[in-house]
């Protein structure tokens, strides 16, 4: 048992291992974790088609009509990504784990969309995105990591 004192000179004792939480408490909080993570990976979804939407409608050679309709996605996609955002955070143990989230997302959902409309294939920046990013992922994550007691 851990020891402390308070203002008046009462002795205060903590006990040395952390609480336990009931089953039906930790299901909620594994679901919180799923719908966070979930919403994170929408977001980071519809980020990257709003980047590439944006991409098509103000390419140098453009219809007007796909102009327009490029914006209308824009800004779709990027409404629906912030929605999402928001909610992921919502559900989330901590804004870090939401934002790594997002960016690792991001990142594939943007190698995915250039390599299948553009044709575009940078593998040295997208796998070097990647890992780094699972490297975020795995620092934030690491709580959730079930860890062998010895």
């Amino acid at each position: 048992m851990a020891r402390g004192t308070m203002a008046r000179g009462t002795v205060v004792t903590y006990p040395d291992t952390p609480a336990g939480l009931p089953p039906h408490l930790q299901a909620g909080a594994m679901r919180r974790r799923f719908w966070g993570v979930f919403n994170c990976l929408c977001a980071g979804a519809f980020g990257s088609l709003a980047a590439a939407s944006a991409k098509l409608a103000f390419g140098s050679k453009v219809h007007v009509a796909s102009c327009i309709l490029g914006i209308i996605v824009m800004a779709t996609a990027n409404s629906l990504m912030w929605t999402f955002f928001s909610r992921g955070l919502s559900f989330s143990m901590s804004s870090a784990i939401a934002s790594v989230t997002v960016t690792f997302s991001n990142i594939l959902s943007s190698a995915a969309l250039g390599f299948v409309l553009y044709g575009e294939s940078q593998e040295v920046l997208w796998w070097g995105g990647v890992f780094l990013i699972l490297c975020g992922l795995i620092l934030v994550h690491r709580k959730a990591l079930p860890l062998k007691q010895q």
